[in-house]
């Protein structure tokens, strides 16, 4: 996973004023990631890669072939490029990066053709079916130990007795998920739901 961090805290790990990052994103140097909630943060690798590609590294600033906003043009394969070992360097790195995320989002889409993974919203309606069936057991048990739970004046028996009911609840309810018992269709939970 990417690192993200703030503007601010980038300056720090670079080692610069928040001037000159704010320099960078106006020149459009930075790479920006959304973090999960919706803030926009930089990307530490992508946006290294791509000041290191680009700045002198001992002015922090474009080099001097590039003041002019040009950007340099990058080699076909199989011709030589005449850019300094550094740049060849990031560009690789950079390629690999681009490459690793190709191959991250061809699995990601594998995983979910082979149904390896469901949208939140199902895993959210399993989970919440599963959480039912889980309080559903333990109090079957416990409504059958009622009797026994009422007569017994030894805390120890009602605790063993107690603990005796949840593992027999929670060992069927293992069962049951393992035999596929415990798939409820959305037709049949509305039906369940409703009566």
């Amino acid at each position: 996973m990417a690192t993200l961090l703030t503007q601010t805290a980038f300056a720090k790990h670079r080692g610069v004023g928040k001037s000159a990052v704010s320099n960078w994103k106006k020149a459009g140097l930075l790479v920006f990631a959304d973090d999960g909630t919706g803030a926009l943060l930089v990307d530490v690798t992508r946006t290294e890669a791509k000041l290191n590609a680009r700045l002198d590294p001992t002015r922090g600033r474009p080099t001097a072939g590039m003041q002019d906003g040009s950007v340099p043009e990058l080699p076909i394969d199989g011709e030589a490029d005449e850019g300094s070992a550094l740049q060849q360097r990031n560009l690789a790195r950079v390629r690999a990066d681009v490459a690793e995320e190709d191959l991250v989002g061809k699995r990601m889409k594998n995983a979910e053709l082979a149904r390896e993974l469901v949208p939140a919203m199902d895993a959210e309606r399993r989970l919440g079916q599963l959480g039912r069936m889980a309080r559903e057991r333990v109090q079957s048990e416990l409504r059958a130990r009622a009797e026994r739970l009422a007569a017994e004046r030894e805390p120890r028996a009602i605790m063993a007795l107690l603990d005796e009911a949840t593992d027999k609840a929670f060992h069927a309810l293992a069962a049951a998920i393992l035999n596929g018992a415990a798939d409820v269709s959305e037709d049949e939970e509305v039906i369940a739901e409703a009566a």
